[in-house]
């Protein structure tokens, strides 16, 4: 794989990865991007949130997303929002060259540190921008793990992410549920769309806050349906018998009232 120039970043070799730099403005990121980025926050707690073994991350969306996941040998795989890094050491794993993009310098720097692939390139941008450094018709999978509720307008996303898609290329969306988060949060009204600040971590030593919207339903499928994907499905599913005999508190909570909505396009 070649190193890119351009006028919005450089790609640089380091340690056998591939490494893209972007080097952005303020004006080059959206509006809300300080907010909902996760340099505003200490990583360290946040990692140690999410990556608890009975986190609904580890127990219901991850094996959720991979149940939707095509087989992922010999493809390329693009990771948006990658944060930890998770679903970018899965496809690796899983025999795929990736790409991963985020907007937290901290995550970007720390997933250079962990992962040692030449299959891996890694980008620091906002993807709620045009993503120019990414080829057209490029990748055979795109994986957005739980990002899209810290972006306000999808339509240009989904566009960029068709762009850069092959014909029969999937993308695999999990984000917040539009009820759950109407009753977690207690808002005035289900209709609400708008950025909320939320607080993570509460029954640890360091709680910590974060920011991302919430909007009903017709405002997570309007963008969709506008988009050229076809809809492949829309679940909201039932958690694991191993969610069960790990967590069952988590598990009866699941089976009650939904956790995340998951949605697979193709192009």
């Amino acid at each position: 794989m070649k190193c890119q120039k351009g006028d919005d970043f450089t790609c640089l070799r380091s340690n056998n990865i591939i490494l893209g730099l972007i080097q952005f403005t303020r004006g080059d990121m959206s509006d809300d991007a300080e907010l909902t980025s996760y340099d505003s926050i200490v990583i360290e707690d946040y990692l140690e949130h999410v990556e608890r073994p009975f986190s609904w991350n580890n127990l219901y969306e991850r094996p959720a997303v991979i149940a939707r996941l095509p087989s992922l040998k010999g493809k390329n795989v693009l990771d948006t929002g990658c944060a930890s890094g998770f679903f970018t050491e899965y496809a690796l794993k899983n025999g795929a060259r990736v790409t991963a993009v985020d907007i937290s310098k901290v995550m970007t720097e720390r997933l250079v540190a962990r992962i040692k692939s030449v299959k891996l390139t890694i980008f620091c941008a906002d993807i709620s921008r045009p993503m120019s450094f990414l080829k057209s018709n490029t990748y055979d999978c795109v994986i957005c793990s739980l990002v899209l509720h810290y972006i306000k307008d999808w339509e240009p996303l989904l566009a960029e992410l068709h762009r850069v898609l092959k014909k029969g290329g999937r993308l695999v969306i999990s984000t917040h549920h539009p009820f759950e988060m109407y009753q977690y949060l207690k808002l005035p009204s289900y209709y609400d769309f708008k950025m909320v600040e939320d607080t993570w971590g509460s029954s640890g030593p360091r709680p910590f806050k974060v920011h991302y919207y919430v909007r009903p339903l017709k405002e997570v499928l309007r963008p969709i349906v506008r988009s050229k994907f076809n809809i492949i499905s829309i679940d909201e599913p039932l958690p694991t018998k191993e969610c069960k005999e790990l967590a069952p508190e988590v598990y009866k909570r699941l089976m009650e009232r939904p956790g995340f909505l998951f949605i697979v396009l193709e192009k």
